[in-house]
């Protein structure tokens, strides 16, 4: 008996480095956390209890990880509705990130956010000459979450 309850307890205690080494690396989200170690086939009983510890000692936090996510996808120019969608699909915990996303809507100017976009994509303004160059950088703010009204707006200003 003695023998099984120190096996346990060691499987506590490594599967709980694991996740402390996942954590020190980026922010995780409970269910991404949960799909690792249970890929490093930790028992379930021992993953609740590591997420359990984690979320006591604020290691593992939901609104954390929704406003560091929101954050580093805004710098990769998308939009936060946008990136609250990938959160979504990635188990993001739908009231922290709703909060997050409120957060960072406030702050969020699209004009500036696509013409800055625009300016990382294409420093020299070559769309302006080339019909289909003009298109592909349509095609690529779209993919970044910007609305056709807010790009066009961007590509067709003169103040360049």
């Amino acid at each position: 008996m003695q023998q099984k309850t120190n096996a346990i307890k060691k499987e506590l205690l490594e599967a709980y480095k694991s996740a402390v080494r996942l954590l020190g690396a980026r922010e995780h989200n409970e269910h991404e956390l949960r799909e690792k170690l249970s890929s490093k086939h930790y028992d379930a009983i021992i993953i609740d209890d590591v997420i359990e510890l984690l979320k006591q000692y604020d290691y593992l936090s939901e609104s954390r990880y929704a406003e560091t996510f929101l954050r580093s996808r805004l710098k990769k120019g998308e939009t936060p509705w946008l990136a609250a969608q990938k959160a979504r699909r990635k188990g993001a915990e739908p009231e922290a990130l709703r909060l997050a996303l409120m957060e960072a809507e406030q702050s969020f100017d699209a004009w500036a956010a696509c013409k800055e976009a625009l300016d990382k994509r294409d420093p020299l303004g070559g769309y302006k000459q080339d019909k289909r160059l003009w298109q592909r950088q349509i095609r690529y703010l779209q993919s970044k979450g910007y609305d056709l009204n807010t790009i066009l707006q961007v590509m067709n200003n003169e103040d360049d």
